[in-house]
């Protein structure tokens, strides 16, 4: 049994019958340009030829609901074409209904209100922190709040201030 190589080496290259500008960058100058002529060129093909493409999808699948819809459909089943119409119908009546009484509920009338304002003490008493607290918080620019398991304000650190400890 003899030994065959499978890998052939090309000796003369004049034989690939290779473009010039494979090998020679300087024949490749402008690549933003190529590649900008490439994305007007694909945006000329989808404005010109996809609303083609998409008119004849739209007249194959027409035929296809015609011929199930209108010719082999029986005219008293339950999905006959004047039954499907007579849903829609029904549906956008409905949706009409709704819409109409949602409008005579609700037209004029704005019942969103502003949160009614509360003092320090309150808003103190609800995160069960001292008043002094409360003042620092909402004069810091960057605030970090650290709570326990239950969900209480454990403490609060303040730009880069030490932490302070809540007490209870």
């Amino acid at each position: 049994m003899t030994n065959v190589n499978k890998y052939y080496l090309i000796e003369d290259e004049s034989k690939l019958e290779l473009p010039e500008y494979i090998d020679r960058p300087e024949y490749v100058r402008n690549k933003s340009m190529g590649y900008s002529l490439q994305i007007v060129g694909w945006f000329i093909f989808m404005w010109l030829f996809m609303p083609v493409i998409t008119m004849f999808f739209w007249w194959v699948e027409g035929k296809t609901i015609y011929q199930q819809m209108v010719i082999q459909a029986a005219p008293n089943s339950q999905l006959s074409l004047m039954n499907i119409i007579a849903m829609i119908a029904i549906f956008i009546c409905v949706l009409l209904l709704w819409a109409t009484y949602n409008w005579a509920r609700f037209h004029g009338e704005d019942r969103r209100r502003a949160p009614l304002a509360i003092d320090e003490k309150q808003l103190a008493s609800s995160f069960k922190v001292n008043t002094v607290d409360i003042l620092n918080m909402q004069l810091a620019k960057n605030l970090t709040l650290y709570y326990d398991e239950q969900g209480k304000l454990e403490f609060f650190e303040v730009n880069h201030q030490l932490k302070k400890r809540i007490s209870a």
